[in-house]
């Protein structure tokens, strides 16, 4: 199978669409908490400082001022400010002297606690320190942290919160996949079911019908199917009756040559007779076809929207079709010889706004076939009546009633079936009704066959149009 574009993944789509809104969800809080995360920890740390120079501070002013072993206080006050883990210095201010530094844990840098009071920074070794100076009583404490081993726990904090959220994002698409193949399984079971299914099969699909989503697509493709299946079988029902119905005048033309060409042989008169009505049958021959692919037409595509009849063009349409039937009835040598017209109202000026969603030439050929089949079979001197009238109910109606034999109720039920002929030996193709009733619908109107005693009255009735 070839086609024009790649093809869509319905499945991926969803995936890819969870996927990212995920990211964009918890990639923006994370992105949140990891831009405050270095300011919280600082200030953590920073606290931390503090904390431990107000300890650091307490624990010196406790010390007993009389203790005169200046290297014995000193190892007891380093191996006090060494408890906390943080860096520390401790002077004592003297006057004299300045400050001078009394206790310093490993590590710390020297003269940290010369430095203003509080928070500063300061470079030692190559070394950049975050510093807090503590001044009290002549007691000066200074608490330092590293910079880089600060960036360095910033980073692995980062870190600590960027692999569980990959981890997690990981999961979160495997398991929108999964979701979403089972999901989706009912689409697959469709799939399945359309493939496994015989040509001909008109059975309605199963396969996704209690789902919610899908139910509305299996009901259409039912639909659909119904449609199909009720189309073909039109089609062959068709093709079946214009075989049929074309074969006889095919026979007849066929027998009237042969009998032609038997008389053109011998030298008998009766050859003129014979080509007479073989150009009979081909005549018949002719407006069989012409009414099948005029019905074709009507029945394979809805006339166009936009096309309508209105005004003045309905009553010239009825008059154009009274004047084809006239002289056709002329040429073929009809009973019915007159056709008399009426419209109510009378007043042109009450047609103008009239409008139905019919084109002139449909109408038109509606109307002519009425009106052949009327002076077909009129009897007696008497007119065949045509009444163009706008109905109370927001109708209009054209009805056409000839003084022939007419039909009974039953006939007039199963007249306008494609071929029907009251009598089968009768000129006439048995399609000119069925085309009306088509040419009606189309407009969403209806045909209407009923004795008149004598005679019949065939009513076209349209809604009328805005």
């Amino acid at each position: 199978m070839t086609v024009g574009h790649a093809l869509q993944s319905l499945r991926l789509r969803l995936v890819l669409g969870l996927a990212l809104a995920s990211c964009l969800l918890w990639g923006g809080v994370g992105l949140w908490r990891t831009l405050s995360l270095g300011d919280e920890l600082n200030a953590m740390l920073d606290e931390r400082l503090v904390a431990s120079a107000r300890m650091v501070a307490a624990i010196v002013h406790q010390f007993d001022p009389g203790d005169v072993d200046v290297a014995a206080r000193e190892a007891k006050l380093q191996n006090l400010i060494a408890r906390d883990g943080v860096a520390c210095e401790v002077s004592v201010v003297r006057s004299e002297v300045g400050i001078l530094p009394i206790a310093r844990t490993g590590g710390t840098p020297e003269y940290a606690s010369q430095g203003a009071a509080g928070f500063g920074q300061i470079t030692k070794g190559g070394k950049a320190w975050r510093v807090y100076v503590m001044e009290e009583d002549g007691l000066r404490v200074a608490t330092a942290d590293r910079l880089d081993q600060r960036a360095e726990l910033v980073r692995s904090a980062w870190l600590a919160l960027i692999w569980p959220f990959a981890l997690g994002l990981a999961v979160i698409v495997l398991l929108t996949w999964w979701i979403t193949t089972r999901t989706l399984k009912p689409l697959a079971q469709l799939q399945s079911e359309l493939e496994q299914r015989a040509p001909r099969d008109n059975t309605p699909v199963a396969a996704g019908a209690q789902v919610q989503e899908l139910a509305p697509v299996v009901h259409s493709l039912n639909q659909l199917l119904a449609r199909m299946e009720a189309a073909i079988a039109h089609e062959r029902r068709w093709s079946a009756d214009a075989a049929h119905e074309l074969r006889t005048p095919l026979t007849a033309i066929k027998t009237h040559v042969q009998v032609a060409q038997l008389a053109l042989a011998a030298g008998s008169p009766a050859t003129g007779q014979a080509l007479a009505q073989a150009s009979l049958g081909i005549t018949q021959l002719q407006q069989t076809m012409e009414q099948l692919l005029q019905l074709a037409r009507v029945e394979s595509a809805h006339a166009n929207a936009s096309a309508s009849t209105q005004g003045q063009s309905i009553t010239q349409a009825l008059q154009q079709a009274r004047q084809q039937s006239l002289e056709r009835a002329r040429a073929e040598g009809w009973p019915g010889t007159a056709i008399e017209v009426q419209s109510t109202p009378a007043d042109a000026a009450a047609w103008a706004q009239v409008r139905i969603a019919l084109p002139p030439a449909l109408l038109t050929s509606a109307l002519s076939n009425l009106l052949d089949n009327a002076l077909r079979h009129q009897q007696g001197s008497a007119p065949i009546e045509a009444r163009l009238a706008l109905q109370a109910d927001g109708r209009l109606s054209i009805a056409i009633r000839d003084h022939g034999p007419g039909l009974t109720p039953e006939e007039c039920q199963i007249a306008t079936q494609r071929f029907w002929r009251k009598n089968a030996s009768g000129n006439g193709s048995g399609l000119g009704l069925t085309l009306v009733q088509r040419i009606a619908e189309s407009a969403g109107g209806q045909l209407t066959l009923a004795p008149a005693a004598p005679g019949l009255r065939a009513t076209l009735e349209f809604p009328l149009g805005n």
